[in-house]
């Protein structure tokens, strides 16, 4: 239910134009952003971030971010306030939201 409120809501976006206004948005317009693990700005309305097959390895984590939606064969995303993946984890699961430069590194399995 909710991942179809929420492709629903990037829908209207994207027609409004709001989704393709950042610079990585339209400088890849071959990404898929409805699938594998998208980063978010601007409450879902721009994506910043896309890891078409996350595979558990440490990523940095993307610094305008405060949102992300494990879109297809993501299970579950866990960031971490270091830069190397080491430390507590705090898992988001695939639907989140937080506070942009929160988290410093991730993996998404």
């Amino acid at each position: 239910m909710r991942k179809t409120a929420l492709r629903a809501a990037l829908a209207v976006a994207t027609v409004a134009g709001l989704a393709v206004s950042s610079g990585a948005a339209s400088a890849t317009p071959s990404v898929n952003w409805e699938a594998g693990l998208t980063f978010y700005s601007d409450n879902f309305g721009t994506p910043v971030a896309n890891f078409p097959n996350p595979d558990g390895a440490c990523q940095p984590f993307p610094a305008t971010a405060s949102a992300l939606v494990g879109w297809s064969n993501v299970e579950n995303v866990i960031a971490y306030r270091s830069d190397d993946c080491s430390g507590q984890q705090i898992w988001l699961g695939t639907l989140r939201t937080f506070r942009p430069g929160e988290f410093a590194s991730f993996s998404a399995y």
